[in-house]
């Protein structure tokens, strides 16, 4: 077997990164660097869960599984810690099992679908000392209008991640929904709101002069503004992620383990 080895800044994630390739090689298997330097049957993403999110584009494109090795904080999304490293056995990679993560595309004023989430789109205001207007349209019928720092749409993989932190609710990832949370809303009625994944979510801007940053699990990738529009939808392929039995992030969310 051939894996890629891929990870977070060097100075911070290169030894574990060096000392997992040089496991993996004496096991027998073949490792690489670049994604796309030839085929490989997994990609192994070493560093936090930032490090994963950014791989995981790679891995949907490749279609090939992906899995983490937390060498950051917490790791919800990685199969084991950088500690386990040395640990491992040979045939470590034939017990892991494939968790099947659903994905968001965002299209702004109607453009194509070509930016891809696995945790979340959040809609966050430009302007930090002021709230903005935003109404929220679900397969194209108007649900509410929202005077808040912004809203974020997330998966059932990210209700973990910043849709928790803003008072959101966990699901289960093997439940196929959307998560549409307010920041931050002026009036405090307005909660999360789930529904199924293949509801269309459409964020549009009011008339006022106001704009708001779309991030995309963590990366600034643009702005709409006044009267301005950007649609939410499923993505038609999944992430393949692999996961290990012996690490459960309930229990990293508890607190009663580390990580």
């Amino acid at each position: 077997m051939r894996f890629c080895i891929v990870s977070g800044p060097v100075e911070r994630f290169g030894n574990a990164a060096d000392r997992l390739e040089q496991k993996l090689e004496r096991f027998g298997f073949e490792t690489g660097r670049d994604p796309y330097e030839g085929k490989y049957d997994a990609l192994f993403a070493v560093g936090g869960d930032g490090t994963l999110l950014d791989a995981s584009t790679d891995a949907v494109a490749l279609d090939i599984p992906i899995c983490g090795i937390n060498a950051g904080r917490i790791g919800f999304l990685a199969a084991f810690d950088e500690s386990d490293i040395e640990s491992l056995e040979k045939d470590f990679y034939s017990r892991l099992y494939l968790s099947e993560r659903d994905l968001l595309c965002v299209s702004v004023n109607g453009g194509a679908y070509d930016q891809t989430a696995l945790n979340d789109f959040v809609f966050f205001k430009r302007d930090i000392s002021k709230t903005v207007e935003i109404n929220l349209f679900t397969d194209d019928k108007k649900l509410a209008t929202y005077r808040c720092d912004g809203i974020i749409v997330s998966t059932a993989t990210g209700s973990t991640a910043y849709t928790l932190s803003a008072g959101g609710p966990v699901i289960l990832p093997n439940v196929a929904a959307t998560v549409i949370t307010p920041i931050c809303a002026h009036i405090t009625a307005q909660h999360s709101l789930v529904v199924p994944l293949d509801t269309s979510i459409k964020v549009t801007m009011s008339d006022r002069n106001e704009k708001v940053a779309i991030i995309a699990d963590g990366q600034d990738i643009g702005t709409i503004g006044r009267a301005e529009s950007a649609s939410v939808t499923r993505y038609d392929r999944k992430l393949k992620l692999l996961l290990s039995e012996k690490r459960d992030v309930y229990e990293l969310l508890s607190g009663t383990t580390g990580g």
